[in-house]
């Protein structure tokens, strides 16, 4: 076992042409809606969550970061899996992103309205615009992965969540 230090430092790396990022993302269920954000008005939805921090396990990191975005505590019901995505983002820089997934339910209360949140991120303030889509509707919204409406593991996951 090693000491771990509160370096607060995201694994990421970034060039001139190419980001890599380590994300772990939270999916939250409410009445057969999924719970996506629209970061900095970037014109996509994506799965709420964060970079993975140095020292920290990718559990942890998937509740601290909802905890910071929504300002809710959360309990991980179970791991999803993981997806390898490749994009270009909103400034049109290419991204190889490793991103963990994981169902959640919210200790606290959750607003079951769409909502935005100001986050203040390591000194910068992110807008996080909050919006429940329906399981249903998912094909009418750019989502990003985009393997997340496509990736059958992931949906049969999805649906066998909304069964319970």
């Amino acid at each position: 076992m090693f000491e771990v230090i509160d370096v607060r430092k995201s694994i990421k790396i970034k060039s001139d042409i190419l980001n890599f990022k380590f994300r772990v993302s939270g999916i939250i269920i409410k009445n057969n809606k999924i719970l996506f954000v629209d970061m900095d008005d970037s014109g996509f939805l994506c799965l709420p969550g964060g970079y993975v921090e140095l020292g920290e396990t990718t559990e942890e990191a998937c509740l601290r970061e909802l905890k910071e975005e929504i300002g809710i505590n959360f309990k991980i019901d179970k791991y999803c899996g993981v997806i390898e995505n490749f994009y270009k983002n909103k400034f049109n820089n290419k991204v190889h992103e490793i991103a963990l997934y994981y169902f959640l339910t919210p200790i606290d209360k959750i607003n079951n309205n769409d909502f935005t949140v100001v986050e203040n991120d390591k000194g910068r303030n992110i807008k996080l615009n909050f919006k429940w889509i329906n399981i249903d509707d998912i094909d009418k919204y750019d989502i990003r992965p985009q393997s997340l409406k496509t990736n059958f593991c992931f949906n049969h996951l999805i649906i066998n969540e909304l069964e319970k």
